[in-house]
């Protein structure tokens, strides 16, 4: 697949990418408090969990076995019942003060709800190499830069040690989604055969991107200022 074709679903990625969030502009400053950034986390794990589930549910759908063989290997990789990716969020979550058993009944905000709703509506009604270009690229590669940004503040601003067990979440998925995100270009590259799907695809990972940027925006408003959105109270 043509160079040009990676570089737009490059350009449509980074156009706006969450890792310019102010939210994590903050948290790259020291400036949020643990107990914050361990709200973002609740927020994490909720979305993460549906994106798993679609990652299960185009796994049983795709009958090209390269790309069956990727989904499940990055499913193994999160689920590991020896070393899971979300129990190792919960250890952030517990060294921030917060009960690591709140986690998974804590409050779904509107946009993450938006987020794992929008996901389905693309794993279910999209063709599978657009849905993949919207979650492999446009949901899933924005995450290895974003822990680019807030594994230094971890260690500068938050006081934990390199390699530490309570940061291991962010540490790994800099390792893990480097490989997973690599693999997933590779695959989106390979299949969207026709400008018809490009175009589509450029287009899902705009999508994607746009839809995480304003689940950030639910979770900036609610951690810094404990409502969901800037809509103003009207007095009576």
């Amino acid at each position: 697949m043509s160079k040009a074709f990676h570089d737009q679903l490059v350009a449509a990625r980074d156009k706006r990418h969450s890792k310019n969030h102010p939210f994590f502009e903050l948290w790259a400053q020291g400036k949020l408090t643990k107990e914050q950034t361990a709200f973002y986390c609740t927020q994490h794990y909720h979305f993460v969990g549906e994106f798993l589930n679609w990652l299960a549910f185009m796994a049983s759908q795709i009958p090209e076995r390269d790309v069956k063989n990727y989904l499940y290997e990055n499913l193994g990789d999160e689920e590991n019942p020896d070393d899971r990716h979300l129990d190792m969020l919960k250890d952030y979550v517990a060294a921030s003060g917060v009960d690591r058993n709140s986690v998974e009944s804590s409050i779904l905000l509107g946009g993450t709800e938006q987020l794992q709703n929008w996901g389905w509506m693309m794993v279910y009604r999209k063709p599978w190499p657009v849905a993949a270009a919207g979650l492999f690229i446009g949901l899933e590669s924005q995450f290895l830069d974003i822990c680019k940004k807030i594994v230094p503040a971890l260690i500068e601003h938050y006081g934990y040690q390199a390699r530490a067990r309570e940061i291991r979440f962010f540490e790994e998925h800099i390792y893990a989604d480097e490989i997973h995100g690599s693999k997933g270009f590779a695959i989106v590259e390979k299949y969207c055969t026709t400008p018809e799907l490009q175009a589509a695809a450029i287009r899902q990972v705009e999508d994607a991107t746009i839809r995480r940027w304003r689940y950030m925006n639910n979770i900036y408003w609610y951690a810094l200022h404990g409502k969901e959105d800037d809509t103003p109270v009207l007095s009576a």
